[in-house]
């Protein structure tokens, strides 16, 4: 799942908000993306993907027990057996 998408479900489940949008920096650093725009902040100079802020916001709901992202797992879902009958290719191309 994209950064993006996971803001936009936290977002809607009301445990983040996006910050306060802030003027554009003066003078504009040459890290800075006019046509790239952040979700979390708000603004441009950053895609939402690259937002490190919003990285940081996310482990801290996931640290502090807010978000469980625990879902199937190989070591808590396995898998169910598979059985070992073979499928033979048809008869055209054996």
């Amino acid at each position: 799942m994209t950064l993006t998408r996971v803001f936009e479900k936290f977002r809607d489940a009301r445990l983040i908000v996006p910050l306060a949008p802030r003027p554009l920096p003066h003078p504009i650093p040459p890290h800075f993306h006019s046509h790239e725009h952040c979700l979390y902040h708000q603004i441009q100079g950053h895609d939402t993907e690259r937002c490190s802020a919003l990285h940081h916001a996310i482990q801290d709901l996931i640290d502090s027990g807010l978000v469980n992202l625990s879902g199937p797992s190989v070591t808590t879902n396995p898998l169910p057996t598979h059985s070992t009958h073979a499928v033979l290719p048809p008869p055209s191309l054996q």
